[in-house]
């Protein structure tokens, strides 16, 4: 294993890190309101090449290996965690369409990648989260087309999508497969959710009402549960990436403020308290981000990463919560107030302990990958 990053990665890290730093960071304060969705940055993104990244460039992406996309949801995590979340959510659904979709879904693969469309991966429904499987919409076959009915909760890009790679249990074999779905559809509702953070991302419900669409909007005859869970592994790496970027640039700004504030006649880096405060942020963010690396590393290579991309999930998450948090509390009154956006970061990577798997989900994967699934109560 190279610990070191190549001229290519090197590349992306520096280009999408000087973007972030003259784009997104002080000017994503806005972007919580509903009204301001970022549409230049997501075309600048888009033409720099992050929204496709992991297809091949035959549909317009870049190809990218699942480290050089780490790096890039590293950097992207810098600016805004939300965004990140979005971003990663669209390359998903390209992802599946390009490696799974027929001709015009591949089409739509280029599409998204060039900006031209956004797409939204729904899965998740309102009783069925951690349990994924047990899902109830349904899709019944109807003539030379199929009709859906059902409900999708706490999806990223729910009010942002043109289409929707809807997940659906067929009626007559109790399968699960996956449409692709307009939002436009006169029977298709999408309404945005009030939450903590990341309102950025678009996170919303998507209602079907019996919506109807041909056969064509059926991506694939495989099992749409195992076309869905192949994505997760890589994804949970990603997520916990983009969290400890977050993390890494509030504990750089910190670490300046801390030289920068004095009490009681000497600034506030010379105390021992913050420097052992520090030292145990940056010892844990490093051990994380060299996990997620690891479980990137054995994706590439082709081996089982089940297990380190569910420890990461959990992980990563975590420390970067804790460390922007103590990274506020160290600001003071500023790290509270809006002017730094330590409080947003905060905000908006706690919902990254939750979205994608909660902990206790990836705690359940690592115990089944070490003791074997007959030891699980359930």
């Amino acid at each position: 294993m190279e610990f070191g990053l190549n001229r290519i990665q090197r590349m992306y890290r520096d280009q999408l890190r000087a973007y972030v730093r003259d784009n997104v960071l002080g000017e994503n304060a806005a972007w919580d309101d509903d009204d301001n969705f970022p549409s230049d940055v997501w075309a600048d993104l888009c033409e720099l090449g992050v929204v496709g990244m992991s297809i091949p460039d035959e549909f317009g992406g870049e190809g990218l290996d699942p480290i050089t996309a780490g790096v890039v949801y590293e950097e992207l995590g810098r600016g805004d965690v939300g965004f990140a979340t979005l971003v990663l959510a669209e390359n998903l659904v390209n992802h599946l369409l390009a490696e799974y979709g027929r001709e015009r879904h591949r089409e739509m693969a280029t599409l998204n990648a060039n900006g031209d469309v956004h797409l939204a991966f729904a899965l998740t429904e309102p009783d069925h989260g951690s349990d994924a499987q047990a899902i109830e919409t349904t899709a019944e076959q109807d003539g030379d087309g199929w009709v859906l009915t059902g409900e999708k909760a706490a999806i990223t890009g729910a009010t942002t999508a043109d289409h929707v790679l809807t997940y659906a249990r067929e009626t007559e074999s109790d399968g699960i497969r996956a449409f692709v779905v307009p939002t436009d559809a006169d029977a298709v509702e999408c309404n945005p959710y009030p939450a903590l953070g990341c309102a950025v991302s678009g996170w919303g419900r998507i209602h079907l009402d019996g919506v109807r669409v041909d056969d064509t909007a059926l991506i694939s005859e495989d099992d749409g549960f195992k076309m869905a869970m192949q994505t997760f592994d890589r994804s949970r790496a990603w997520i916990g990436l983009y969290c400890l970027g977050a993390a890494r640039q509030t504990l750089e700004e910190t670490q300046q403020y801390l030289t920068e504030r004095e009490a009681f006649g000497k600034p506030l880096a010379g105390y021992e308290g913050p420097q052992f405060q520090l030292a145990e942020l940056e010892t844990h963010l490093d051990s994380a981000r060299l996990k997620a690396y690891e479980a990137l590393w054995r994706a590439r290579e082709g081996k089982p990463h089940t297990k380190d991309a569910a420890m990461v999930k959990w992980y990563a998450p975590h420390v970067s919560t804790r460390t922007i948090h103590e990274c506020l509390v160290l600001h003071g009154h500023y790290g509270y107030s809006k002017d730094f956006g330590i409080e947003k970061r905060l905000r908006d990577t706690i919902g990254l302990e939750i979205g994608d798997g909660t902990p206790h989900v990836q705690k359940l994967i690592v115990a089944r990958e070490t003791f074997g699934a007959e030891y699980l109560p359930y």
